[in-house]
C-alpha cells in the first residue's frame, strides 16, 4: 500500500472533526428516514431525506484531499469484508497508513451517492465517528492538537 500522511491533510482533518461531537450524538441512531408522502408509493419508489447535517459531512468530506476513489482495491488487499474487519483497519492505522482511513471513508461516502442507506449505516454504525476520531488522533500524536470547533 503507497504510503499515505495523514499530517499532510491536517486542515481537512481540522475540518471533519468539527463534526464529532454531532456524529457520537448520532451513533446508534436514525438518521435519514423514507419520503413517502404524496402517494409516492403509488407512483414513484420512495427515497431517502436525510438529516441537515449530515449532507454537511458529507459534502465537506467530499471537498477534502481524503476521498479516494480507488478505495476497492484497499478493501481487497486487506480483506475487508465486514463492519469487524472496518474497525480493526481503523484501530491499526497510523501516520503511514492513512490510506486505509481514507479509503473506509471514501467507500461510504462516495458509496452513498449511489446507495442511499450507506451514508446513514456509516452514522449509525458509528464507523464515520470511528474514522474521523483516528484521524484526528493520528494528526494531533505526530502535529500537536487542536481545537474543535463544532459544526452547526
Amino acid at each position: 500500500m503507497r504510503e499515505f500522511k495523514l499530517i499532510d491533510y491536517r486542515a481537512d482533518v481540522e475540518r471533519l472533526a468539527s463534526y464529532l461531537p454531532w456524529l457520537e450524538q448520532k451513533s446508534g441512531t436514525q438518521v435519514s428516514s423514507s419520503y413517502t408522502g404524496s402517494g409516492i408509493n403509488e407512483t414513484s419508489v420512495p427515497f431517502p431525506v436525510y438529516e441537515s447535517t449530515l449532507l454537511s459531512f458529507v459534502k465537506e468530506a467530499q471537498n477534502t484531499g481524503l476521498i479516494d476513489t480507488n478505495y476497492p482495491y484497499v478493501y481487497s488487499e486487506l480483506f475487508i469484508k465486514t463492519h469487524g474487519d472496518e474497525f480493526k483497519a481503523i484501530e491499526r492505522a497510523d501516520v503511514k497508513t492513512g490510506a486505509i482511513l481514507c479509503a473506509i471513508l471514501s467507500k461510504y461516502v462516495l458509496g452513498g451517492m449511489t446507495k442511499g442507506n450507506l451514508w446513514s449505516e456509516a452514522v449509525k454504525e458509528g464507523i464515520f465517528l470511528a474514522v474521523v476520531k483516528r484521524m484526528k488522533e493520528i494528526v494531533e500524536h505526530w502535529d500537536g492538537p487542536f481545537e474543535v470547533i463544532e459544526s452547526e
